[in-house]
């Protein structure tokens, strides 16, 4: 493009995003544009049917193109930039056509989605399908496109794609009306024939590639041809070649639908093969759960989803022999792994998702002993295909895990760009004056725009005095919620904040909004911009489940999110889902952001790039842990192109790198960082490092409990403790820790390996280890269950209750000794540093979890306890619903084998315990409707305690399925007034659909 072209789309772009401010005076430098108008399209079009000749060598280049004429496709009125004698239609047409050319069909979609054919010919219909894909097809030249597709009909496809350019020749001797969707249709079949899935797969013409290809050609929008990211990966050998790979794609460039082409071929190749997908968070998993799983299971691949626990229950082991393709967190595939070596030694690919959560301090050292425990595994170690967006030393990682030089696949596509920009503040008080600084990092397109926020946006009438005041605005949470409201009428925006709470936290933001609407302000109000049916019956859910206090349902009936990791799972897939409708355009959010879940963010506001810890220290964001927020910005289907907004100015500093795309820090792994703070406390001590110090230490647990895991898999195979000590050795210098460490790191991780060992061949010689292997269960806790926990009652087969009193206090006062537990109590109830105590008394704690566990809402749980509903979430994400249930599931697992290996028996009412405790439900009846796939705890909790489901037995899961059915239409009207209509509704297709508690 040439550059003053260029610069004239810049600004045309510049303006556009004026206008979208609606600020009243558009700057100077952007004045030509308006009345150029149409000299800007007549020039695009001819840029457009030049490059169709001479295609850019950049495909960037052409989602420049795309969006430039997207402009005129846009809707006219007060936010269209300009008025021009153009045809909305055929600019649309235009738009969606570069952004084909370029190899972002998302974008092409979203261009042509909700447009009309710019004509009637058989060549316009046909543009027009190709890329809008609609449900229904008028050409016939799409329609036997499709079809070729579908049949594996490469001939077919090659036929239709001449005939196309026979009739381009044909129609410049008719004139201009016939040559243009011509030639459009021409280039659009040319380019097809080449990406198109059939196309793109190794021999995909055959019939092996069948079913998916019909699950992709009939999803909606249908999928049948590949981003230039996922082309790049399969012509790259992804498929054919069986060594490691790992792939480096930016988010959003189709890494999901990598996996599930990776998966088929995998499995259809090798009838006797499983696979496993690595995904670091629940929400992920719960999303592939209800996406990627199902399809694999339609193309005839038995798979499920591991999520929930770390124990498998006996039912999960058995569904193992059955299952293909695995989607797992970490620590659930950690249990399933020892429960079932069978299954274990059937796994021949191994997807890590997030890859570079390896650095993560909460979750970096477990994924890393479990690689490294799958690299050792007797037999050979599976195939790795490594994945992540922000990973810039992806070379090492690949030769860790065992990749060539030329297995690394980088891609820098992204299906959707996002600009940067930063708020720039003047002057003090009310006179403060906030500027926009467009592009600040590239002087080419840098744009001012001056007084995009003034004192005129926080002018308002107070009621009482008539007189004029102004909202207090010279904050940066002020400034960043305003920036946030001014951005609505372009879509959907999110306001970043790096901490849960405080002053900086995305709770405050929240209450900075509702602050802001207590005063009618000149600023586009949320609520214009939501469907108030779909927020009402989401409202009522929040006000039954938190109260109508509570800042997460005074923010959604406002019009806005609140999204961080304490809001339960299941209330985070609600508001979720208001946003990827368009319910709701404004949220709140914190690094639950980029948890991998796609949200269709058009503008992300950065208001703190610093995590403020609990002392009031600050931590800079690592670059590339923004990259991969930002990322979030522009998703492909949902905008074409999006907006960074840095609202600190003092923080500019550190989005910059990201804005100039540099690499970002090097991963060097949790582990290797644990053991350099191990080893520097231990520096200067006179301390001899014991197992006992090792198990005492919660923030040790995850090392050592995946060191742990590998010595059962080994010691189930009668090795002597000789022999495990020099596989300790071996097993330290096959982590990518070890690949950085110095001689004395190393040899302190072959000392910590070392005393594992020696702890798991006690544990052998002592006829305990059949215990863990066949649980799943960590064996520090073996001692404690057998000498601390086993005593505490003189029988274990009496308790007919699973919420009996008696057996709560007695299981929670054992974890409450527990150093796991200890840690979290401390943080959740947020006891000093220099605290002796929990931050809560023992009699208390125990009510906590009878409160939850007898299925009160969290409202009613937080007036319970005296806390506030932040409070008491922050102990069920912190405290109930992980490190708890973590300690007693296991404890509960190991206690089944002690009493076993006596000839007594554990009452099947403690057995369940764990399952209660992890759904929050008062009866096995409720549980089974939990696990079976009802995906609200207040319809579990509510028609578990039926006396029609309670006659039924707790495992007999379709029967309460058509029970709890029955149920509900006996009384719609009635549990509608109890449920409310969202959950209501929601339960209801749950029950319908049958659950999918076999894919949990």
């Amino acid at each position: 493009m040439r550059e003053v072209l260029a610069r004239w789309v810049r600004d045309a772009d510049a303006l556009r995003q004026v206008e979208h401010f609606r600020l009243p005076e558009v700057p100077l430098r952007l004045g030509y544009l308006r009345p150029r108008a149409d000299d800007l399209f007549i020039t695009l079009t001819g840029e457009l049917f030049q490059r169709i000749r001479e295609d850019y060598p950049e495909p960037e280049t052409w989602a420049r193109l795309g969006n430039a004429f997207g402009q005129f496709a846009g809707g006219r009125g007060d936010t269209a930039p300009w008025e021009a004698s153009v045809q909305r239609s055929e600019a649309a047409l235009f738009a969606a056509a570069a952004f084909y050319y370029g190899g972002f069909p998302a974008s092409a979609y979203l261009m042509l989605k909700q447009t009309a054919a710019a004509g009637a010919t058989e060549a316009y219909l046909a543009c027009h399908d190709l890329l809008a894909r609609p449900g229904t097809r008028r050409s016939e030249t799409a329609k036997n496109l499709v079809a070729a597709v579908l049949n594996g009909d490469a001939e077919g496809i090659s036929s239709i794609a001449a005939g196309a350019s026979v009739q381009a020749r044909t129609a410049l001797d008719l004139g201009p009306s016939e040559w243009v969707p011509a030639r459009l249709l021409e280039k659009l079949t040319q380019r097809f024939a080449a990406t198109n899935v059939r196309a793109v797969l190794p021999d995909g013409h055959s019939e092996f590639w069948k079913p998916l290809v019909q699950s992709l050609v009939r999803r909606s929008p249908p999928a049948w041809d590949f981003f230039p990211s996922q082309i790049d990966a399969i012509r790259g050998g992804l498929l054919t070649e069986t060594t490691t790979f790992t792939l480096q794609m930016p988010t959003g460039a189709g890494k999901t639908a990598l996996s599930e082409t990776l998966l088929y071929h995998h499995l259809k190749s090798d009838p006797s093969a499983a696979a496993v997908l690595i995904v670091p968070f629940r929400s992920l998993a719960s999303e592939l759960r209800s996406s990627l799983v199902p399809r694999l299971i339609k193309m005839g691949l038995p798979s499920r989803c591991a999520y929930g626990g770390t124990v498998p229950s006996g039912d999960e082991v058995r569904e193992l022999h059955e299952t293909r393709a695995l989607v797992a967190t970490p620590e659930a595939l950690s249990g399933l792994l020892t429960a079932d070596p069978d299954f274990f030694q059937r796994v021949s690919l191994v997807i890590c998702d997030e890859g570079h959560l390896l650095d993560s301090q909460g979750r970096g050292v477990a994924l890393e002993l479990l690689l490294a425990r799958m690299k050792t595994r007797e037999g050979g170690a599976p195939r790795f295909v490594f994945v992540s967006a922000i990973v810039p030393n992806v070379e090492e990682i690949n030769a860790w895990l065992g990749g060539q030089d030329d297995t690394v696949i980088r891609s820098t596509y992204r299906p959707a760009f996002a600009d940067f920009s930063a708020l720039k503040p003047t002057g003090s008080g009310a006179a403060t004056v906030v500027n926009l600084d467009l592009h600040p990092h590239d002087p080419t397109s840098r744009v001012l725009v001056e007084d995009f926020l003034t004192r005129r946006d926080f002018e308002f009438t107070n009621p009482q005095t008539q007189r004029r005041n102004t909202f207090p605005f010279t904050s940066v949470k002020t400034q960043a919620v305003a920036t946030a409201r001014k951005a609505l009428p372009m879509g959907a925006a999110v306001v970043f904040a790096a901490n849960k709470r405080g002053n900086q936290g995305a709770i405050g933001l929240a209450e900075e909004l509702l602050k802001q609407l207590e005063q009618t302000l000149p600023l586009p109000d949320p609520a214009t911009f939501t469907s108030t049916d779909h927020v009402a019956a989401a409202a009522e859910y929040f006000e039954l489940e938190y109260g109508p206090d509570w800042v997460g349902t005074k923010a959604l009936k406002a019009g806005a999110v609140l999204h961080h990791g304490d809001v339960p799972q299941e209330s985070r897939e609600v508001v979720e889902l208001q946003l990827r409708k368009g319910h709701v355009r404004l949220a709140f959010c914190t690094s639950t952001l980029a948890e991998g879940v796609n949200l269709p963010i058009r503008t992300l506001v950065l208001y703190s790039v610093q995590r403020v810890g609990a002392g009031g220290a600050r931590e800079n964001l690592l670059t590339r842990d923004i990259k991969n927020l930002v990322g979030r910005a522009g998703r492909a289907g949902s905008s074409t192109k999006g907006l960074v907004v840095c609202a600190n100015e003092q923080h500019w500093s550190l989005v910059e790198p990201v804005a100039l795309q540099a690499a970002g820090e090097v991963v060097t792994g949790a582990l290797y960082k644990l053991m350099k703070r191990l080893q520097d406390a231990l520096r200067g001590q006179q301390v001899t490092l014991t197992n006992a110090i090792l198990e005492g230490e919660p923030a040790l647990h995850s090392l050592i409990d995946g060191v742990d895991a590998t010595f059962v898999d080994l010691a189930a195979e009668e090795l002597g403790e000789e022999r495990l000590l020099e596989i300790a050795t071996e097993l330290a210098n096959e982590t990518y820790a070890a690949r950085r460490a110095s001689v004395d790191e190393r040899a302190l991780m072959e000392q910590v390996f070392a005393l594992r060992a020696q702890r798991i061949a006690g544990v052998q010689a002592a006829g305990r280890l059949g215990w863990v292997r066949e649980t799943g269960a960590r064996a520090r806790l073996v001692d404690s269950v057998e000498s601390d926990l086993a005593p505490r009652r003189t029988r274990w087969d009496d308790i007919t209750e699973p919420r009996d009193p008696t057996l709560i206090e007695v299981l929670v006062s054992w974890a409450w000794e527990q150093p796991d537990l200890v840690a979290a109590l401390r943080r959740a109830y947020r006891a000093g540093d220099d605290a002796t105590d929990r931050g809560v008394a023992l009699p208390d704690f125990i009510e906590t979890v009878a409160y939850w566990m007898a299925g009160h809402s969290f409202a009613d749980q937080a007036t319970h306890a005296n806390l506030s509903i932040d409070d008491m979430l922050g102990v069920h994400s912190g405290v109930l619903t992980y490190v708890l249930q973590t300690l007693i599931e296991q404890a509960i697992a190991v206690l089944a084998k002690l009493l076993e290996s006596k000839e007594e028996t554990l009452s099947p009412a403690v057995e369940i315990f764990p399952e209660l405790l992890r759904f929050g439900v008062p009866t096995a009846q409720a549980c089974t409707l939990a696990k079976g796939g009802v995906r609200h705890r207040r319809a579990a909790v509510a028609l578990g305690v039926r006396n029609e489901l309670l006659a039924l037995p707790a495992d007999a899961r379709l029967p309460l399925f058509m029970a709890a059915r029955a149920v509900l239409d006996a009384d719609r009207d009635g549990w509608r007034r109890y449920l409310g209509s969202l959950v209501l509704e929601n339960t209801l297709w749950d029950l319908a659909a049958g659950g999918a508690g076999d894919d949990e």
